[in-house]
C-alpha cells in the first residue's frame, strides 16, 4: 500500500467516526442492525458526490490532517456509544478539553496574526515529544485515561500516517482546538454557577 493511500485512509477515519456518531443519534438503546447500518451509511455518505467531488474530498479541503488526538477521542466516543459502557469519565474528557484548549492557545495566535512567535517550529524538535510523553505518563500515573490518547500522536507521527510530519498536526487540529475552547468555557461557567451562592427570596 502506497504512503498516499495510507494518508487518505487515515484522513477519512475522523470524518467517518464523527459522521457515524451523528447518524447513530441519541437513542440510548441501539440494536446491532442499527449500529451496522449507521456505520455503513456514514461510509457511503462520505462518498456522495457534491459539485463533482465526494463529501470526503470537501472535508479534506477544510482539514487534510485530522489530529490523532481528535481521531482517538472520536473513537472512544463511538465505542462508548455502541457498547453503552463508560470508557471515559468526566475527568478524562475534561483533561482532553483542557489539553486541546491549551494547545490551541499556544499554536493558533500566530496564525491569526495575534503573535509574532512561531510555536509551530517547535513541532520539528525533540522537546514537544518529550513533554507530551511526560504529560501522558503523569496522567496515567494519576489514573487519567486521556493519557492513553495522548500517546497515540507520538506513535502515529513515527509511523507517518499523516501527510504532515510536524508533531503539532498530530496533536491538534482546528476542529479539536475549537471544540476544546468551547468545552473549557462551558466547564468554567458551570464551575462558577456551582460556586455562586443561591439568592434567597426576600421575605
Amino acid at each position: 500500500m502506497s504512503q498516499q493511500m495510507i494518508h487518505l485512509l487515515y484522513g477519512a477515519l475522523a470524518p467517518w467516526l464523527a459522521l457515524s456518531l451523528l447518524v447513530l443519534g441519541r437513542n440510548p438503546h441501539l440494536s446491532r442492525t442499527r449500529i451496522t447500518g449507521s456505520l455503513l451509511l456514514a461510509f457511503f455518505l462520505l462518498r456522495v458526490p457534491v459539485e463533482g467531488w465526494s463529501s470526503f474530498s470537501w472535508i479534506r479541503v477544510l482539514e487534510s490532517n485530522p489530529s490523532f488526538t481528535l481521531t482517538g477521542l472520536l473513537a472512544v466516543a463511538l465505542l462508548q456509544r455502541v457498547s453503552e459502557k463508560k470508557i471515559f469519565r468526566s475527568i478524562d474528557w475534561n483533561a482532553a478539553w483542557a489539553f486541546g484548549a491549551l494547545a490551541a492557545f499556544l499554536l493558533y495566535p500566530m496564525g491569526l496574526g495575534l503573535s509574532s512567535h512561531d510555536p509551530y517550529s517547535w513541532g520539528w524538535g525533540i522537546w514537544i515529544p518529550f513533554l507530551i510523553a511526560v504529560a501522558a505518563a503523569i496522567m496515567l500515573l494519576f489514573g487519567n485515561r486521556f493519557g492513553i490518547i495522548l500517546i497515540v500522536p507520538l506513535f502515529g507521527s513515527m509511523l507517518h500516517l499523516q501527510e504532515s510530519a510536524n508533531l503539532w498536526d498530530a496533536l491538534i487540529d482546528p476542529f479539536y482546538g475549537g471544540i476544546s475552547l468551547i468545552a473549557v468555557m462551558l466547564i468554567i461557567i458551570r464551575f462558577f454557577r456551582k460556586r455562586s451562592p443561591s439568592v434567597s427570596s426576600p421575605q
